[in-house]
């Protein structure tokens, strides 16, 4: 058969799939015939609507069409998603588990964009319509099937991950994963209240990281972590600890404690600066100076010279 006679082949077969899987009637016989007795008897097909858009990428648009139903539960307590692939090519696609969990994926995030919703989901039981070359189909219809270590797969099925959660780990069981324990203790306590009663705590992890040879360039990312997310004046108790206990950071640490000083004492200054200027305006209002002179001579905004003059009410 020709390319011409083939895509024209193509086309007609598409547009006599959609005709009637369309047709809310025959897409209803269709789906009672065709999808899992299971899946038919908790959801309620007299509620079945199609709808709007298509999922297929671009490039694939020539030999797959598709159709999205949706359908109430016969419980009421939610809808549910029948995505509907119809295949045109004669050649059948190993990796389709693939391309249809995609397709399931984005059904989703519509349904969650649309509607939303932080709960619970709707189902979407995808449906592949074939009528291709080789018979039977001759791939698996299973993702499961596609990867090498089966077994894992099982244990862990695409959508569930296992979970590191630092706020139920004990700080005695994050000490004995070495050089580990340093980036865990710091992510478990920064965000106590009192980041000071905690200081040992984060020491003993940087103690067991020097002794495990962790590399410089990871401890001093945990230190410039500590400076953005922590006062100065909190880390001080542990900085002093390094300096005091550890040569080999020592240095490192000074230079960081120096930062830390010199930011603290500009915050000081900034903020001494700040209250003087405050001050000034206050008192020339109080003694009845134009608004408008005291905002050119003190350079505050409307809001904090409104802020003031509340004050003096």
């Amino acid at each position: 058969m020709s390319k011409n006679n083939t895509d024209n082949l193509i086309k007609k077969h598409d547009e006599l799939s959609k005709k009637f899987l369309t047709d809310i009637n025959m897409a209803r016989e269709f789906l009672e015939i065709h999808l899992d007795k299971i899946v038919v008897a908790k959801r309620d097909l007299k509620t079945l609507t199609i709808e709007s858009g298509s999922y297929i990428e671009d490039d694939l648009q020539k030999y797959f069409s598709d159709i999205v139903y949706k359908v109430d539960l016969l419980d009421k307590t939610n809808c549910a998603y029948i995505y509907m692939l119809i295949e045109h090519q004669s050649k059948a696609e190993r990796l389709m588990p693939l391309r249809i969990l995609r397709y399931q994926l984005s059904i989703l995030q519509k349904h969650i964009d649309t509607h939303k919703i932080d709960g619970n989901l709707p189902s979407v039981v995808p449906l592949v319509f074939y009528n291709g070359a080789k018979s039977p189909y001759p791939y698996t219809t299973e993702i499961r099937d596609l990867f090498a270590d089966i077994d894992i797969i099982d244990k862990i099925p695409l959508g569930t991950f296992g979970l590191v959660d630092l706020t139920v780990m004990s700080n005695d069981e994050i000490l004995k994963h070495g050089k580990l324990a340093l980036l865990e203790m710091v992510l478990k306590h920064i965000h106590v209240r009192d980041f000071r009663k905690v200081a040992e705590l984060i020491y003993n992890a940087v103690f067991i990281a020097y002794r495990d040879n962790i590399q410089k360039s990871l401890f001093d990312s945990a230190v410039a972590y500590l400076m953005k997310a922590r006062e100065a004046q909190e880390l001080q108790p542990l900085f002093e600890q390094i300096i005091t206990n550890i040569d080999n950071y020592k240095g490192g640490v000074m230079t960081y404690a120096e930062e830390l000083r010199q930011e603290g004492l500009q915050k000081g200054l900034q903020e001494g600066r700040q209250e003087g200027v405050h001050y000034m305006a206050k008192e020339l209002l109080k003694f009845g100076v134009e608004e408008s002179i005291v905002a050119k001579a003190s350079h505050l905004s409307q809001k904090e010279l409104d802020e003031i003059k509340k004050s003096l009410n």
